[in-house]
């Protein structure tokens, strides 16, 4: 039953923005916000008022594309709760994973000069690699090119050169020195070989061309997805907005953006500089601006304005939705003279804190610009000295970083199994969420009987698993054998269960095989750690996400995260040394760690890791804020 578009109503929140409303209702638009103002939360809701009104009609879809894996998991679960009967028509991907799946289906449209003949492999070429390139070709190029050619820099060739050109069906006569060297790369990567090799990049610019090629295809688009949605739009690459542009900048489309042009930190990955502005031109799009915070009490939004108007002068100050429940000065700069004194400042005052509130530790965060392994010492042993554990968000698991393990479905699947098999009763989430992963790896040929069978599945596979454990105690090698016998046969026993290799050409868990792959081996590196440090099954699972140990992790990583108090380390030149290089840059990166904070946010400067001149200008913020200076020692 359809929903009066006069009469919806948000689901699962109390109230939306004026704005909100506003470009809720309007067609292409651009909606940018700071951070906390439910960007996200904007996507879902619009998504909901779509297809509840019927104004996205069945079997329209709407396609929404984010630029990690992650954020596509986490937009598709926030549709997928509110609206289970319209879940199958909320496609959530990332940008990669849609490209690569238009090669992947309709390759066969590509025109002769570009036709793939059987497969192809996935390769990514380092700065050196590029750079040797570029000068072997300036080496042997036509002369009228060869000066040109020594002028290209290697770092951004790929992704704004080689990103930026659209492949003709035909290749034409190069005209300039740069058309030059990206036609002789495709020719050397891409069909020079019965095998091609190609990135993510390349394979953009080829699923741009096999839609251009072919008008049918098109107009199966624009019917199967009438609306569009982009999530952080700021870090659009110049690939991903050309194909953007190229598909679904027409008459029967309506695209939504959303992002935050000072939270753009992804310029070295090829991010425009302004692509808000580009797409309000070329889609004719309305804009629309949040200024309501969800995440940050009115000091800290205060404090994050005036780091926000040195990045856009004309940024709107953001509105506090959050009431304050710390005391006074919930923004300080702590100073200390040595790396040791500040570890066990920061951990005493997180366990008294913890005591008093009764908060859980990862509602702390220790962020730092870079490097953060470096810290890890000192704060590990501090912690544990106070009862504490510390997780290194940024420690490398096999192939993969841990942040990244945790977040992957794959991953989360296999370790929620083995919480589901070992717990005594409960875990509620646990069993939905790997309920709602099993129900779309099931067969769809029988959708009112997938639910069920999954279910029964399910229940039987776990009394085999608690079987399973009952008889294998951990801490007795003489019964389970080496651990990584013991890891060998856990993992089998899961991955049969959720059958692995028909996951893997599904390639619903992951781009490719080999992704699901990389995951796999790190899953297993991260369980086997596990095992030889625990002696219970019900401890595995929480040892395994160390979900109760107080977060280390870059500014990168913590960007889309919020935490009730976040230790900002390191406001010293050793972490930001390369500030004076690219200060926009650098001040957005600060800017996104200033504004992880939804309570309180202390800095902490450390006199071993070197001076304070080279980031005298953000110390300068700090100051005209009235930010307390606090010399611990």
């Amino acid at each position: 039953m359809r929903t009066d578009p006069a009469d919806w109503r948000p689901r699962d929140i109390e109230e939306l923005e004026p704005a909100a409303w506003d470009a809720l209702r309007a067609g292409t638009l651009s909606l940018t916000a700071g951070p906390g103002a439910g960007k996200s939360e904007f996507l879902a809701q619009r998504a909901s008022y779509l297809l509840e009104t019927g104004l996205c009609r069945p079997p329209q879809q709407i396609l929404a594309i984010s630029f990690k894996r992650d954020a596509a998991a986490n937009l598709r679960r926030r549709v997928q709760t509110r609206l289970p009967e319209h879940a199958e028509r909320f496609t959530s991907m990332t940008f990669d994973s849609f490209t690569k799946s238009v090669v992947d289906r309709f390759g066969d449209l590509l025109p002769p000069a570009w036709a793939i003949a059987g497969s192809y492999r996935i390769g990514f070429s380092s700065q050196i690699e590029v750079r040797d390139f570029l000068a072997s070709l300036a080496a042997t190029a036509p002369e009228k090119f060869r000066s040109d050619l020594y002028a290209i820099p290697a770092t951004g060739f790929i992704t704004n050169l080689v990103g930026s050109y659209r492949l003709e069906p035909e290749p034409q006569e190069p005209v300039t020195a740069r058309e030059y060297a990206v036609q002789q790369w495709w020719a050397q990567k891409f069909q020079a070989h019965a095998l091609p090799s190609v990135d993510f990049v390349m394979l953009n610019r080829l699923a741009e061309l096999v839609i251009r090629s072919s008008a049918q295809l098109q107009r199966a688009l624009i019917a199967t997805y009438p609306h569009v949605f982009v999530d952080e739009f700021q870090d659009t690459t110049y690939a991903q907005y050309s194909f953007l542009r190229s598909v679904f900048a027409h008459e029967g489309t309506t695209v939504t953006v959303v992002g935050d042009r000072k939270q753009r930190i992804m310029g070295w990955a090829g991010a425009l500089i302004d692509a808000f502005t580009q797409f309000e031109h070329d889609f004719n799009a309305q804009s629309f601006e949040l200024t309501w915070n969800f995440r940050s009490t009115q000091e800290l939004v205060d404090l994050q304005h005036r780091f926000a108007t040195r990045l856009d002068p004309d940024s709107q100050q953001q509105v506090s939705q959050v009431v304050r429940h710390v005391g006074e000065s919930p923004i300080q700069v702590w100073s200390f003279s040595n790396a040791r004194l500040e570890a066990e400042s920061l951990a005493a005052w997180i366990a008294a804190d913890i005591e008093q509130s009764g908060r859980p530790p990862a509602e702390y965060a220790l962020i730092a610009r870079q490097r953060v392994a470096d810290l890890e010492p000192e704060f590990a042993q501090a912690l544990a000295a106070q009862g504490l554990k510390l997780r290194n968000d940024d420690a490398q698991v096999g192939e993969l970083r841990l942040q990244d393990l945790l977040k992957d479905e794959l991953a989360r699947l296999l370790i929620g199994l083995v919480r589901l098999g070992a717990a005594r009763g409960g875990e509620a989430q646990t069993w939905r969420e790997v309920i709602a992963i099993l129900t779309r790896l099931a067969p769809t040929d029988r959708n009112r009987e997938v639910g069920s069978s999954v279910d029964d599945a399910l229940s039987d596979f776990l009394a085999q698993l608690r079987s399973w454990f009952r008889a294998t105690p951990l801490g007795d090698q003489a019964t389970t054998g080496p651990v990584s016998e013991l890891t060998e046969v856990l993992t089998d026993k899961l991955i049969a269960f959720v059958e692995y290799d028909k996951v893997a050409q599904k390639r619903i868990l992951a781009d490719r095989p080999e992704d699901l792959a990389l995951t796999l081996n790190a899953f297993k590196t991260r369980l086997g750690d596990v095992l030889g440090r625990v002696d219970k099954w019900d401890e595995v699972a929480t040892a395994f996400t160390d979900e109760e140990a107080v977060p280390l992790l870059t500014i990168h990583r913590s960007k889309g995260l919020e935490y009730h108090t976040v230790f900002f380390v390191g406001l010293d030149d050793q972490q930001w040394w390369a500030h004076a290089r690219d200060t926009i840059e650098s001040t957005m990166a600060f800017f996104v760690g200033v504004s992880r904070a939804a309570e309180r946010l202390i800095f902490t400067q450390c006199d071993e890791r070197g001076a304070t001149g080279g980031i005298a200008d953000l110390y300068e913020v700090l100051n005209q804020a009235g930010i307390p200076f606090v010399r611990m020692g």
